[in-house]
Parts: structure tokens; C-alpha cells; sequence
């Protein structure tokens, strides 16, 4: 491996490349370097044998990096510029072949990919995109409906399902207790083994019938990127079993890493517009099958990075939790998927837009409002004005849990008879947030929260302008936003796939609220 790290130091250092960058970032991963030189990237792949992979020889390497170029041109436009030898002549490397040098490696260039834009990140920022979104949909089933079937042969069939389900139940075993719930891993066994025995005339059906294709094989959220046309890259090129499937089990993968991050209003606008311009392909029970394989997979690889990070306490906890999220999800598809999500909680700061947006969410729903509630249990009309100081008074801390406790107890006893409910209060302490999810979970409910958040110039506008108007109920002003600001705890105590974080200062809450009509 001597050889190997001295070409890696060649590569972190700006003046080795014909390009001439001030700076090289370095990205590893488990199979590949990453190297960001301004405004192009070059990637090579590590001489590993994974078993599932093998890129052991230079002849190995330079086959799949070819095939890495040639794949995501199908998605990636021209992107991906094209395969460059590196090099080695004794002890020095370049890029420029001189006499006497031989190829030393291969590594893929491709043009920069714009982070700010990767569908990822934009999430992250509590973006609506659901515009964006569709046209990523109608991407898909465009790549799909083109893509090179493949009836015969041993991948997509009710065999290969079935053997990979099952390698998964083998290698999660171990993370029973850890990483998954034991109820549920036997919940998971039998549902999954039941589901393929029903199943399985369908999905041989499936592939006589054109559906197992050459896809993509690695969909999600960080290999989309919202440029004008959209880029989808890094697809799978060292393993034609992770490459060629049922289409559904391509388009699950970005459906279901969509909804691991609350983003349900992004996948159904995915899947309105998939299914509008592949609508042969069509199966909605096969696709939530395929969404909960695709978490369990997800959960399984993070119970091995918690494994990895053994010396590391706090990343070894975090892919922990992230496991338990992805299982949760999985669960959520096999118990909770048939049923709306309800209680749906609006939270945030003063002046988030969370009051505006619940009023004609769902219509017909009781709406429970913290504001409101409050003033009730301390026997204030609900008109007046008490402005007080930030925790104190009417609103210090004693009378806020007095308060969310009330308003908890109404939200879960309408909720538990079936009624629609609508809750509007801020949540922005973990504590609160768990008692009232905990709730929900004592009474098998299905509660779904909505963080939104907006720059602090636009919660100000909005405070002084709301108190300027007065015939609002809430009580908030500038002391106690900031106050809250201070204070506030982000709601990263919830599992990932019940919350929705959306920018509000931005769109109009009717806009807000069709995005978020599109799956509660």
C-alpha cells in the first residue's frame, strides 16, 4: 500500500494538477478518494475486495471506471468528463505521461457538482421544492421507461428478492436489541417471508413483463442535484445484482430516503409525476414493499458504521440512532403506512408561520391551539393580552407544562376517536415534544410534526406586526422571541421520518399548506 499513499499525497497538493486549483479537498469512502480540484473532481478506487465488489487490479479499476462514465452519462448529462491515467515514474507521479513513466492508476474527472444545489442539502434547508421535485419524477420515468429491460438471467426475480431479503434478516440479527427492536425484527421476518410467498406470481410477472431494467441502483437525496436539467449521478457500476431491478425498486430508494427525512410532500409530488408518465408500472403495494427494504438496508449499513466507530462514543451513537430511524420507518410502512398521520403537530417560533399554515390545513380537523389552551386553564378570556416578560408570569415554566399537558391529553383522546386534529403550539423544548410523542405512542397513534422556521429579521417583522394588529391570541413580543431564540432546543429528539422542516419565509402558507395536503 506504500505506493498507494504516495499517490494519494501527490493528489492533495494543488500545484499536481494540470488545472492549477488554490486548494484540494479530500473525500474518502469506504471503496474510493475523492479529490476536489476547483472546478473539476477526480475520483479513484481503492484496491479493495469487498466481495460484492473487487477493484484489486489496475485492469479491475480501469474497467469500472470506464463503466462509472459510461453508466452516469444516462443521468449525468456530461458530467462525467471521462477516465485519466495517473502516471509513475520511480518515486514521482503525474499526470503527463514522460519516458520511461507507466500508468500507475485511473481515476474518473468530473465537472464540479454545485453542493448548494444537491437535493440533500437543500432539504436541509427546509426548501418546498415541490415543483422541483416533480420534474425529478418525470426524470426517472423518462430513464426508466428507456432503460435496457432484462427478462431473462438471475437479478430482479422473486429468487434474487428473496435472497436478498433474507442476507439482510442474516447480517441484522446481531443488532437485535442495538439497532432494532426485537418485536419488530420478528415482525419484520414474517411480514416480509409472508408478503414474497403471496407475491411472488407478481413479481415473476413483473420481469416477463419488462419491468427488471438496467437502473440506477444508489437513489437518494445526495446524488440529486437541482440544476437546470437535473443531474442524477453516481450510480451503481461495480455490481450488475445492485444495478439491474424492478424500476420500482430503483424509484423506492429516493422515495424512501425522501420520507426518512419528513419529506413525504417531496415523494408524493416524486410519484404523482413517475406514475403520470410510467403509469404501467404501477404497484402500490409492491413499492411500499420495496420503500421498507430499502430502510431496512439503510438501517442494516448503519448498524456496521456504528461498529466502525467503536473508539468514537458520540458517532457511534449517532449511526445508532440513524439505524433506529431507518428501522422505524421500515415499521411505519409494514404498520402505520394505510393510515393518515394524525395528530399533526405545527411547532416553532413566534412569528413561524405555524398558527397561519394549521388554520385550513385539513379542514373539518379540531385545531388545538397552545395559546388558546393556555389561557383557558389559567382562566384568562381568550382575547386579552398578557404581555410578560419571556418565562414568567402566565407563562412560566410550571404553567407551560400545565398547559402542554392539557392540550396533549385533548390532542391524543380526539385523535384516538378517529377525529382529524390539528395541534398549533411551539414545542420548542425536547421535553415536551417527548411526552406529547409518547403519548401518541401509549395510544397506537400516528402523529406527524412540522417544524418551520423562518430568518430572525422575518420573525421580528412578523412579531411586531401581529402585535401592532392585536386580535391575534398570542401573547408573544419581541423579549420573548428572543428569548425563545436563545432557548430553543431543534426537534432532533424525534424520529427522523415524523418531521417535516420547512423554510416559511419564502413561500405563502397557501402554498405551504397544498405541499403539505399532498400526503396528510
Amino acid at each position: 500500500m506504500g505506493p498507494y499513499r504516495d499517490l494519494v499525497e501527490f493528489l492533495l497538493k494543488p500545484e499536481s494538477y494540470p488545472e492549477k486549483p488554490s486548494s484540494v479537498v479530500h473525500l474518502e469512502t469506504h471503496i474510493s478518494h475523492v479529490f476536489v480540484a476547483g472546478p473539476v473532481v477526480y475520483k479513484i478506487k481503492k484496491p479493495v475486495d469487498f466481495g460484492f465488489l473487487d477493484f484489486t487490479t489496475l485492469a479491475k479499476r480501469r474497467f469500472y471506471c470506464r463503466e462509472e462514465v459510461l453508466l452516469n452519462s444516462r443521468l449525468a448529462g456530461d458530467t462525467y468528463l471521462g477516465v485519466v491515467p495517473l502516471y509513475r515514474k520511480g518515486d514521482a507521479y503525474a499526470f503527463r505521461r514522460s519516458k520511461g513513466a507507466a500508468v500507475a492508476e485511473y481515476a474518473v474527472k468530473m465537472k464540479r457538482i454545485p453542493e448548494e444545489k444537491l437535493l440533500s442539502h437543500l432539504i436541509g434547508e427546509g426548501k418546498l421544492l415541490y415543483g422541483a421535485l416533480a420534474e425529478v419524477g418525470k426524470v426517472l420515468a423518462r430513464f426508466h421507461f428507456d432503460a435496457a429491460i432484462h427478462r431473462g438471467g438471475p437479478y430482479g426475480g422473486i429468487e434474487a428478492v428473496h435472497t436478498n431479503t433474507e442476507e439482510n434478516f442474516d447480517q441484522i440479527e446481531p443488532y437485535r436489541g442495538i439497532t432494532i427492536d426485537e418485536r419488530f425484527f420478528t415482525r419484520l421476518v414474517s411480514s416480509t417471508r409472508l408478503f414474497l410467498e403471496e407475491r411472488k406470481d407478481v413479481v415473476r410477472a413483473r420481469k416477463e413483463s419488462g419491468f427488471v431494467r438496467e437502473v440506477h441502483g444508489d437513489l437518494h437525496t445526495q446524488h440529486v442535484c437541482l440544476t437546470n436539467p437535473v443531474i442524477i449521478f453516481d450510480c451503481i457500476e461495480f455490481n450488475r445484482r445492485f444495478r439491474i431491478s424492478d424500476v420500482l425498486e430503483d424509484v423506492a430508494f429516493l422515495f424512501m430516503d425522501l420520507e426518512y427525512r419528513g419529506r413525504f410532500d417531496l415523494s408524493a409530488a416524486a410519484s404523482q409525476a413517475y406514475f403520470a408518465y410510467f403509469p404501467e408500472s404501477r404497484s402500490d403495494d409492491l413499492l411500499l414493499f420495496y420503500k421498507a427494504y430499502r430502510a431496512v438496508v439503510r438501517g442494516k449499513i448503519e448498524g456496521f458504521t456504528a461498529d466502525g466507530l467503536k473508539g468514537d462514543q458520540a458517532g457511534r451513537e449517532a449511526a445508532i440512532r440513524r439505524a433506529r430511524d431507518y428501522y422505524g420507518l421500515a415499521q411505519h410502512y409494514i404498520e402505520h403506512s394505510r393510515a393518515p398521520f394524525n395528530p399533526v403537530v405545527l411547532m416553532g417560533l413566534s412569528g413561524s408561520g405555524k398558527s397561519t399554515i394549521a388554520e385550513g390545513l385539513l379542514p373539518g380537523a379540531v385545531v388545538l391551539r397552545s395559546d388558546e389552551v393556555r389561557k383557558r386553564e389559567a382562566g384568562v378570556p381568550a382575547g386579552a393580552h398578557v404581555y410578560v416578560d419571556y418565562g414568567s408570569g402566565l407563562y412560566d415554566p410550571a404553567m407551560s407544562i400545565r398547559t402542554y399537558r392539557a392540550m396533549t391529553q385533548e390532542a391524543v383522546a380526539a385523535a384516538a376517536k378517529g377525529k382529524r386534529v390539528v395541534v398549533d403550539a411551539a414545542f420548542l423544548s425536547s421535553a415536551l415534544r417527548q411526552e406529547f410523542y409518547e403519548s401518541c405512542g401509549r395510544e397506537g397513534l400516528n402523529p406527524f410534526f412540522i417544524w418551520c422556521s423562518a430568518g430572525e429579521h422575518i420573525l421580528r417583522r412578523r412579531v411586531m406586526r401581529r402585535m401592532a394588529d392585536g386580535r391575534d391570541v398570542s401573547d408573544a413580543h419581541l423579549a420573548v422571541l428572543e428569548g425563545q431564540l436563545r432557548t430553543r432546543e431543534e426537534p432532533d429528539d424525534l424520529p427522523s421520518f415524523r418531521v417535516l422542516k420547512v423554510d416559511t419565509g419564502d413561500d405563502e402558507p397557501e402554498t405551504i399548506r397544498r405541499a403539505l395536503r399532498l400526503f396528510l
